[in-house]
């Protein structure tokens, strides 16, 4: 089969007749009949007819047109749109099989809204939208669901309304809560919440989700103290314990079990014990030292990143910095 050439002489929406101008010039090409239809596209099909294929397409741009509006609430020129519907629709066209038994309305809307919808989602971003399914099916469908449960598309959803939509789409309220304000647009937290004080506006009632700094102040004391702690207890471990754990945790980049192995001369189990039984003597010291409660299990191993992020000693400052 020949490939559909481009359609010439396709009505276009202007700027001078705008949308009731291209409605009313593509309602004056005629509807095909079932049989016209079939001959049409076996003309296409088997001789490549370009008269055929332009009385296909022309025929249907209503419903190419059609379905390009009901997209229209996704802020993109509807000239774009009807452009997209009308290259779907050619596509149908292209490969429409009329001895199927189906009329090619029926196989050109799926064409038609693939299309679109394609089109819809380039110009939106994968990153804004989401990549599944059901994301979406979400995007596509959240709209005409508003509309049905509150009455319209642009006002926020009620708790309830959102609980109905997830339930219908099978996807987590959450994610109709972030769709809906992705396609209602930004909001600028500079917009007066009362129209009879301009001066408050929606940023100056957000909370302050960072922590009081009385609580900041704790948490850098008790963040020195074990630190002060465990460069206390690394004094209790031999030469070869202090070692391991330097350049397990001190380091940059830690060494790896193999390669402490060959560094000491013992097998790669044998180094994990004693890297072990050294955080165990560590845990026990900084336990046994602190006044404050005494540290959960493992805390050790994080304070010793800290302390090595903190600090990064270097191996031969490890010693005199502990003893």
């Amino acid at each position: 089969m020949t490939a559909l050439p481009a359609i010439a002489n396709l009505p276009t929406l202007s700027q001078e007749g705008g949308l009731a101008g291209y409605l009313a010039a593509i309602r004056k090409f005629p509807m095909l009949t079932a049989e016209q239809e079939a001959i049409y596209a076996r003309r296409w099909r088997e001789a490549g007819d370009r008269e055929a294929a332009y009385h296909l397409v022309t025929a249907h741009l209503r419903l190419a047109a059609k379905i390009a509006l009901k997209h229209r609430g996704y802020g993109l020129p509807l000239a774009d749109l009807i452009s997209e519907a009308n290259l779907g629709l050619m596509q149908a066209v292209k490969r429409f099989e009329p001895d199927t038994g189906f009329r090619l309305s029926t196989y050109a809307i799926w064409w038609i809204k693939a299309t679109v919808q394609e089109y819809v989602l380039r110009s939106w971003s994968l990153v804004k939208i989401g990549t599944t399914a059901a994301q979406k099916k979400l995007f596509f469908n959240l709209r005409r669901l508003k509309r049905k449960i509150a009455g319209t598309a642009d006002d926020a959803l009620s708790s309830e309304q959102v609980g109905l939509i997830a339930d219908e789409l099978k996807v987590t309220p959450q994610d109709v809560v972030e769709m809906d304000g992705r396609l209602r647009g930004d909001v600028s937290l500079n917009v007066p919440v009362d129209l009879r004080d301009a001066d408050a506006d929606m940023l100056d009632r957000l909370a302050d989700p960072s922590p009081d700094p009385e609580r900041l102040l704790a948490e850098a004391d008790d963040r020195a103290q074990l630190r002060a702690s465990i460069d206390r207890a690394l004094a209790v471990l031999s030469a070869r314990e202090r070692g391991i754990i330097e350049q397990r945790y001190l380091r940059d980049r830690p060494a790896t079990l193999d390669e402490l192995g060959r560094s000491f001369g013992v097998s790669r189990e044998r180094v994990r014990q004693i890297e072990q039984r050294a955080l165990q003597k560590l845990q026990t010291a900084v336990s046994a030292r602190g006044s404050r409660p005494q540290p959960a299990d493992g805390r050790v191993r994080p304070a010793l990143r800290r302390r090595r992020d903190a600090v990064r000693p270097g191996a031969a400052t490890v010693v005199a910095m502990t003893a």
